[in-house]
């Protein structure tokens, strides 16, 4: 390892995942964006 490299670091991506309004796995979620759906509505819970 040389000096420039002494303060970097090493990030690894193994997989994948999603839990949104419109769908709980990465394939819902595409599937979901692709016909068109959206996880936006009115906040109803509490004022906003």
């Amino acid at each position: 390892m040389t000096n420039s490299d002494a303060g970097r670091k090493r990030v690894v991506v193994t997989g994948l995942g999603a839990l949104t309004p419109i769908g709980n796995t990465v394939e819902e979620y595409w599937q979901a964006l692709m016909d068109g759906k959206s996880g936006i509505g009115p906040i109803t819970l509490f004022d906003a």
